[in-house]
């Protein structure tokens, strides 16, 4: 787990955050009890459609209220006009007015954000051509395509100069150009201030991030660095080549150390599942010089973030069968 230095300034922070929606006969609560401490850099908030990921974010720029515990922006309690004015933000579906023109649009949100006219057109050109957008200002943004639309949407975070970008879901609805585009945009504007992105799309975030909060059913389940994570969950899984592998495999279907071994039809590799890690490492240098073999790579691969998040989810539903 991320530890916690108590003279840290947290870019956010929250403690026991729970937001609880009722229709006067039941209860649902939405998000439970969940603490954050966002450091600067990208910070991956990530969950399944419907995990609880938009409730916080609405609960941290102020958007609805909080039912329980509290929340700070930069040490500003969360939804003050202090606390708001720090947050750029970018919604999981942003609407424009789409007459408008990239330009007269970011000119708009800026004068919104308070700057005078001439301030928030030097930095509607500013950022414009930032999103390589300069020579579409004057297109209505109701004829932008998918993805220029949502440069024009984080252009409009930005324009009044935030301290920490919160993005809900930034990829969405993009094709694999526009999100390659989007992604490269994040990690360079992140050197320049915080970001905090919310996805259910892992890959990406293991692109942008190095560390990342899990949530699931308003809960958090882990909450870490990407490589802590990894370390915590190693494949067990390991890969072996060599030039005569369908000897190799013969001689590890016999070992009783060998849960199971494959050639793999997509890779021609061997894939073996140990019941005894240990042995089986002992065991391939001896087979490699035995039988004469040239060994081309033996490896145990890392798990990817969705790996792992799937794991991790199988692991608390069997959690929440036992309990019920």
């Amino acid at each position: 787990m991320i530890k916690e230095n108590s003279k840290t300034q947290y870019e956010v922070w929250s403690k026991n955050l729970t937001k609880v929606y009722s229709d006067g006969k039941e209860k649902f609560e939405a998000v439970s009890e969940i603490n954050l401490r966002i450091r600067p850099g990208i910070h991956g908030y990530l969950g399944p459609n419907g995990a609880g990921k938009t409730t916080t974010i609405n609960m941290l720029i102020g958007a609805i209220s909080i039912t329980g515990g509290e929340a700070k922006i930069r040490e500003r309690k969360a939804g003050t006009v202090k606390a708001r004015q720090l947050i750029g933000f970018l919604p999981q579906d942003p609407k424009f007015y789409d007459e408008m023109t990239g330009e007269e649009y970011l000119i708009y949100t800026g004068q919104l954000g308070g700057l005078s006219y001439i301030e928030a057109k030097k930095k509607a050109h500013e950022l414009l051509d930032y999103f390589d957008l300069f020579n579409e200002r004057h297109r209505e943004i109701g004829n932008y395509s998918g993805g220029m639309k949502q440069k024009i949407g984080i252009a409009s975070a930005l324009i009044h100069e935030p301290k920490v970008l919160i993005l809900d879901e930034p990829t969405a609805n993009l094709d694999p150009i526009g999100r390659a585009d989007v992604i490269n945009k994040i990690k360079d504007l992140s050197k320049e201030m915080s970001v905090f992105v919310s996805s259910h799309i892992l890959s990406e975030i293991e692109q942008m991030c190095e560390e990342v909060t899990m949530i699931n059913r308003g809960k958090i389940v882990i909450s870490d660095t990407i490589t802590n994570i990894k370390k915590m969950f190693i494949s067990q899984m390991f890969i072996l080549n060599t030039n005569n592998n369908e000897l190799a495999l013969a001689h590890l279907k016999e070992k009783e150390f060998v849960e199971s071994v494959i050639l793999n039809d997509m890779d021609n590799m061997l894939h073996i599942t140990p019941n005894d890690p240990e042995k089986l490492k002992k065991f391939i240098p001896k087979l490699i010089l035995d039988k004469n073999l040239v060994l081309q790579s033996f490896n145990q691969p890392q798990m990817s973030l969705q790996d792992i998040f799937m794991e991790i989810m199988a692991i608390k539903e069997n959690e929440n069968e036992i309990k019920n």
